[in-house]
């Protein structure tokens, strides 16, 4: 199967995918997380698949039936990088470029990286900047050939970060959002117009699924705190955008429910929060992946 990198037009950036013809059969959304497991947006609490075993995908076809498949991957399976774009370079130079420009970059064997990468807004001093999505190719072309083998379309390959801006509320104003799936980094972006900004991940939260109210109260919330100030300092100051408006949140419920009066009173910001008992972290980036595109998913 040859790759093809799929331009979203109306949003300005690429994303990782191929060329298979879409039609009107019901998209189910997976998110692809470490060890090849993947999360179904399917049913009201989502499902568990094994991705190396060929009979868990044969099940699912048997139950699913034909539909077409779209996939987010995971923090382990992909890495978001941001470059100073290559002076004088025209889009088609730039891909065959850019693996050698971030081979340093990434924790992918030069021969074996796949990207593809889209426009970052400018910053202060005036540089060109690209976000560069990497994933290992053999990654990618193992999770494709699985599919395929039971007759399941695969739509489309994305990043967290493109899949979640869907979610996010219509606003005059940037959005920040807050994400973590267990054994993850707490991540952060910001965003506007359906406009990936900015990205960066949160240090010392990997583990912010299994912290205590009280282990978060004491000291780890003040971080937490600081980090989305300065990022919020960041959108103004450098990339000369106005102040956020509202902040979402897609954490474990427990950390969640703490979290989000917190910081709805100390950034005085709405807080729009998207995990609740029927719908983990997972659950709900499986659902993005499934509306990427504008998919019309069956309602869960």
């Amino acid at each position: 199967m040859l790759w093809q990198s799929v331009l979203e037009r109306e949003k300005g950036y690429r994303v990782l995918g191929w060329g298979k013809d879409r039609n009107e059969r019901p998209v189910i959304g997976a998110c692809l997380l470490a060890d090849d497991q993947l999360w179904l947006a399917e049913g009201p609490e989502g499902a568990a698949l094994d991705g190396k075993d060929p009979t868990a995908w044969q099940q699912l076809r048997q139950r699913a039936g034909r539909v077409r498949m779209q996939v987010v991957l995971s923090e382990p399976c992909y890495q978001l990088l941001s470059v100073d774009k290559p002076s004088g370079h025209l889009d088609a130079e730039l891909a065959s470029s850019l693996p050698y420009l971030v081979q340093d970059l990434s924790n992918v064997p030069l021969e074996h990286i796949h990207l593809d990468y889209f426009s970052a807004p400018t910053p202060a001093d005036g540089r060109e900047k690209l976000h560069v999505a990497v994933a290992d190719r053999r990654r990618l072309s193992a999770l494709v050939q699985r599919a395929d083998d039971v007759d399941l379309t695969l739509d489309l390959i994305s990043i967290e970060e493109l899949v979640l801006l869907d979610l996010l509320p219509p606003q005059p104003r940037p959005h920040i959002l807050l994400w973590h799936l267990p054994g993850q980094p707490l991540k952060l972006l910001l965003a506007h117009e359906g406009r990936l900004l900015f990205s960066r991940n949160v240090r010392g939260f990997n583990l912010l699924d299994k912290l205590s109210d009280e282990e978060i109260r004491q000291g780890l919330y003040e971080e937490l705190l600081l980090a989305l100030q300065r990022s919020g300092d960041y959108l103004v100051r450098q990339l000369k955008q106005s102040a956020a408006e509202g902040l979402t949140l897609v954490l474990p419920l427990a950390q969640q429910q703490l979290l989000a009066p917190m910081l709805e009173r100390d950034l005085t910001l709405s807080v729009q929060c998207l995990v609740d008992v029927d719908h983990s972290p997972q659950q709900i980036l499986a659902h993005a992946a499934a509306m990427a595109r504008g998919s019309d998913e069956d309602a869960n």
